[in-house]
């Protein structure tokens, strides 16, 4: 049984604990951060992003909004979180970013994440799209964003090189109106 909750102050340090495990696992299977494994930590910067963030109100430059998949045990076993694009005039659009720790996929874990999100967005008149960017390598991801009824836009050719290996780069979108 997952529960989804909000990131708030009182769930922030395990969150923290929970992203800094789950990026340093990027590369070991799957490549999901344009990252090389040296570089896949939490940053200052990151971290920052995100608590920063979660304090902004909803439209204010920077805001970001964030829930994590708490499991029976009360770990956190996956987030999902939305932010505001940083071009005037977008705010009818968000960026989704996402993550299930390692241990717990398979599960139906993102999928679940990904359909409160999409509930969510459609609650929230100002919102109309959810944008999102993933590794075109990422296989697993891009099928559950499809099953998700995301669309491909595009796919920027060589967009990263990463251990001097090419990473193309597809984005992807969801009208949340429908």
């Amino acid at each position: 049984m997952i529960s989804i909750k909000d990131l708030n102050k009182d769930n922030l340090d395990d969150f923290i604990q929970y992203l800094t495990i789950h990026l340093s696992e990027n590369g070991q299977q799957t490549l999901f951060q344009p990252l090389s494994q040296q570089q896949s930590g939490l940053s200052t910067e990151w971290k920052a992003k995100f608590e920063d963030g979660i304090h902004k109100k909803d439209g204010e430059t920077g805001w970001r909004k964030a829930w994590v998949a708490i499991n029976e045990e009360n770990k956190i076993v996956g987030h999902i979180d939305i932010r505001s694009h940083n071009q005037l005039n977008t705010k009818h659009r968000v960026l989704l970013g996402m993550g299930v720790d390692s241990n717990f996929r398979n599960l139906k874990i993102g999928e679940k994440l990904l359909e409160f999100i999409i509930d969510y967005c459609r609650n929230k008149h100002q919102i109309s799209w959810i944008d999102l960017q993933v590794l075109t390598n990422n296989i697993p991801a891009i099928r559950l964003y499809q099953k998700m009824n995301f669309e491909s836009l595009s796919i920027t050719k060589d967009m990263f090189r990463i251990d001097n290996i090419s990473y193309d780069y597809t984005s992807m979108t969801l009208n949340v109106e429908n």
